[in-house]
C-alpha cells in the first residue's frame, strides 16, 4: 500500500498535458484579369498544453499552476477550383498567449492570417508575404506545392 500510495503522488507531480485538434474550412475569392476566382482553405489546428507548476510549490499537495503559452500547429490547404497548380499546404507554427485569436481574412490577392497585431498574408500563386518583418519572428511556416 505504501509503494501504491508514493507511486501515485509521483505521478502526481508530473506536468500533465492537454491537446485540443480542430478543423475549419472557408471559401474565398481571389481577383485575377478582373475575374473572381474560388478557392477553400482548410485549417486543421492542433494545440499541445503543457502544465508548469511554480518553483516555490514543489513537494506541496496543492500547487499552484503557471500559466504557459500552448504550441499552436495549424495545415493549412488551399485548393484552387479553378487552377490546380494553384494547390498548396503551409505548415504554421506559433506560441499562443492566453488572450490571442486566429482570424483568416480574405484580400483580393488572396488572405491573410492574423493573431493579435501579427499577420502574415498568402498571395494566391505566390506565396507567403510579411508586411512587417517583426511577424516573420513570431510564425514559423513552412510552404509546400501538393502534389498532383
Amino acid at each position: 500500500m505504501i509503494l501504491l500510495a508514493v507511486f501515485t503522488q509521483i505521478q502526481a507531480q508530473g506536468e500533465p498535458a492537454g491537446t485540443l485538434s480542430t478543423t475549419t474550412t472557408s471559401t474565398f475569392n481571389y481577383m485575377k484579369d478582373g475575374a473572381k476566382m474560388p478557392y477553400t482553405v482548410k485549417v486543421q489546428e492542433s494545440r499541445a498544453y503543457s502544465a508548469k507548476f511554480d518553483a516555490e510549490d514543489i513537494g506541496k499537495t496543492d500547487q499552484d499552476r503557471v500559466s504557459s503559452p500552448a504550441r499552436v500547429a495549424k495545415l493549412i490547404t488551399i485548393t484552387s477550383l479553378v487552377n490546380p497548380s494553384e494547390n498548396t499546404q503551409i505548415s504554421l507554427k506559433y506560441d499562443k498567449q492566453v488572450t490571442d485569436t486566429f482570424e483568416l481574412v480574405a484580400t483580393d490577392r488572396g488572405f491573410a492570417v492574423k493573431v493579435d497585431d501579427k499577420s502574415m498574408e498568402y498571395i494566391i500563386g505566390k506565396g507567403v508575404y510579411f508586411a512587417k518583418t517583426a511577424d516573420k519572428d513570431f510564425f514559423i511556416v513552412d510552404e509546400f506545392d501538393m502534389v498532383k
